[in-house]
């Protein structure tokens, strides 16, 4: 979405995906990553997907060389499902909790920045956020470091040969459930569209990768702790239960299966949670029924316990995530609501956070 020439994006870096807004595209792809290589081998066959829009079809495809314009270190890496497919022994998620500093989490959103820019060279003001728990240790480390001069190279798939430059301008942090908050209250120019979620108590659930936000709004702010708080717990537990029960099925077998989250991940991403094996394969969808349903009880327990005060008076919980998603049905709250397009919840509510910033600084300089 571009305000006077400054392209205004809301990317949610998460420990399992990317997702990032523009306002009329939206980029989604896996937080694994790896150093690039020469490809020998894996250039023979058909590698590059033909169905799809061309932006899906370079997500598929991120070889990529990220550079830091302003300190000159370039760095080449394979990302999401290429880096699975092509080094699955070095892929790996990027776990650090401070992504600000964090050199590889930093080239994944740069890289989808590069992918949904519209032009070789563009301005850009970033609405992003933390997890509830590290707002307030990070919020000014991030809005320091999340700026700068970098582009993108990309090696392979459509955009073979582009290159890409950014400049951050500006990013403004927010504790993650925020995001969803704002994308059900508000537009782009601070018009509220939703008045109920204004008033009275709200409460944002918001299940990730390793971590569940809560957030709680009264007549709408955000209370502060212990009224807004993040749960240890998110789909990499119910990852550990499903590779815990697999290698229990196996175990009569010579090579009993050790799995591990980030090849789960992709057998339920992938392979509709079908785990190949001898002639067939193991259908682990009931084992993964079974620990989301664990997994929601256990949210909607801590929820209860620490909201008890005000448990009568809450007229809405807004549920977001893609794990939100698969958790919602199972989740024992009263008045619960899964938001549209859950999987942007954030994502989205970032960049309307970043575009009403904008807006109010363009209509400052207008005004001066």
């Amino acid at each position: 979405m571009f305000e006077n020439d400054i392209l205004v994006a809301g990317a949610d870096p998460g420990f399992g995906a990317i997702k990032l807004d523009i306002g009329d595209t939206k980029i989604l792809f896996p937080a694994v990553i790896c150093n690039g290589s020469e490809r020998i081998f894996s250039t023979l066959g058909k590698t590059e997907p033909d169905k799809g829009t061309e932006i899906e079809k370079q997500v598929s495809s991120l070889d990529v060389i990220v550079r830091n314009n302003s300190s000159g270190v370039e760095r080449h890496y394979f990302m999401g499902s290429l880096a699975e497919s092509l080094n699955p022994k070095e892929a790996h998620y990027c776990w650090d909790e401070d992504k600000s500093t964090d050199e590889e989490a930093m080239a994944l959103l740069i890289v989808a920045l590069a992918l949904a820019q519209p032009y070789p060279k563009t301005n850009i003001y970033l609405g992003t956020g933390v997890p509830v728990k590290f707002y307030a240790p990070l919020k000014d480390k991030y809005e320091a470091e999340l700026k700068g001069s970098f582009s993108v190279t990309f090696l392979s798939g459509p955009f073979k040969g582009q290159t890409r430059s950014m400049n951050i301008l500006r990013s403004r942090v927010l504790p993650q459930s925020y995001g969803v908050y704002i994308k059900e209250t508000i537009t782009e120019k601070a018009q509220p569209i939703n008045p109920k979620l204004l008033g009275g108590y709200v409460v944002v659930i918001d299940p990730g990768f390793r971590t569940t936000d809560i957030a709680t709004f009264y007549d709408g702010i955000m209370l502060d702790p212990p009224n807004s708080f993040s749960i240890e717990k998110g789909l990499q537990w119910a990852y550990a239960g499903v590779a815990e029960k697999l290698k229990e099925m196996t175990n009569d077998h010579t090579n009993p299966i050790e799995t591990d989250d980030k090849e789960l991940d992709k057998v339920f991403r992938v392979n509709k949670g079908l785990y190949p094996w001898n002639n067939g394969a193991i259908d682990l969808n009931p084992v993964m029924k079974k620990m989301l349903s664990q997994l929601a009880a256990d949210i909607s327990r801590e929820v209860m316990k620490t909201l008890k005060p005000m448990a009568g008076r809450i007229h809405t919980v807004l549920v977001a995530g893609k794990v939100g998603e698969m958790v919602f049905e199972y989740l024992n709250l009263e008045n619960k609501v899964l938001i549209d397009d859950p999987q942007f919840g954030n994502a989205t509510g970032f960049r309307i956070m970043a575009a009403n910033l904008v807006h109010n600084l363009t209509r400052k300089v207008n005004v001066d």
